[in-house]
């Protein structure tokens, strides 16, 4: 037997060991998925900075750019898999503040500018439609949709002011309750309250980060006894968002549920902050009270 005859031999045993590997790679990221969400990463920070449900609202700021990233969710604890999609524009006369860039079919995303068009209205929506193409275990209601974008001026959310000290107290406060399950302390909520009073709403996100990746929320809140991520999820809605476990929808509170057991926890207490419902409920986000010229 030649040369030329053993190579052969050898490519096609090499075929044949692979053909299986192949086959479970495909079957393990066809399994059998519960929802999907989209991802929003800033571009500026390579960070994500929220996640958004189909039919929900996120909000944006004029001339920042993002990556939108379809993420399929297992029912149990698999990995997060990102599907093949398609991301379009929903033109509208009178719009065109929410530009898609750049998409990528393959990769599940697409690139979206917002637009600065130099005018104070602060009610801007637009809204971007996805359709799911790959063949994946997935209900009909989840595999096409829409979510919408909210633009908010820069002014809207660049800190003009400050906040007062009891305010930045009471909402120090709230992060403790929600994020480490306890009441603040003076001595270690004193530099948190200063940062929140002197920087406005950046600074409130940034604390709110900080401590959702401290050693206490990862490591020794789960020390007391009887604390599940169940436990966590509800004092996060309870104390940021004055809602009980109760009125959140099912797949949504599964979601967050998963952040929580995958680790991100910083993840997920930012969005919350930034959430529309956070910033009404403690005055951030309109021109009526002080604390709302951030």
């Amino acid at each position: 037997m030649n040369t030329k005859t053993y190579r052969a031999l050898g490519l096609v045993a090499l075929v044949l060991l692979l053909a299986p590997l192949g086959a479970f790679a495909k079957k393990a990221a066809q399994g059998t998925f519960s929802a999907v969400e989209i991802q929003v990463k800033d571009l500026a920070t390579d960070e994500i900075i929220a996640t958004v449900r189909p039919g929900g609202t996120v909000t944006l700021q004029e001339g920042q750019k993002v990556r939108l990233i379809m993420t399929a969710l297992h029912s149990g604890q698999g990995r997060p898999y990102y599907p093949e999609t398609e991301f379009t524009e929903v033109l509208q006369p009178g719009r065109g503040r929410v530009r898609v860039t750049r998409t990528s079919v393959e990769n599940a995303n697409a690139t979206v500018e917002i637009v600065n068009l130099n005018d104070s209205n602060r009610n801007w929506t637009e809204t971007l439609r996805y359709r799911i193409v790959e063949n994946i275990s997935l209900a009909k209601r989840e595999r096409e949709g829409s979510v919408t974008i909210r633009v908010a001026p820069v002014s809207a959310s660049v800190p003009i002011g400050s906040a007062s000290a009891r305010t930045a107290r009471e909402l120090t406060n709230l992060l403790y309750r929600g994020i480490l399950l306890r009441s603040l302390d003076e001595t270690g909520a004193a530099s948190y309250i200063a940062r929140i009073e002197d920087g406005g709403y950046p600074a409130l996100i940034e604390v709110a980060r900080e401590m959702a990746r401290s050693e206490e929320s990862r490591v020794r809140v789960y020390e007391r006894t009887g604390v599940t991520n169940q436990q966590r999820l509800d004092a996060l809605y309870l104390n940021l968002l004055s809602l009980s476990g109760n009125q959140i929808d099912r797949s949504q509170w599964d979601s967050n549920l998963s952040l929580i057991s995958q680790g991100r926890m910083e993840e997920l207490v930012a969005n919350l902050v930034r959430s529309d419902r956070f910033q009404d409920l403690h005055g951030l986000s309109s021109e009526r009270t002080a604390l709302r010229r951030w």
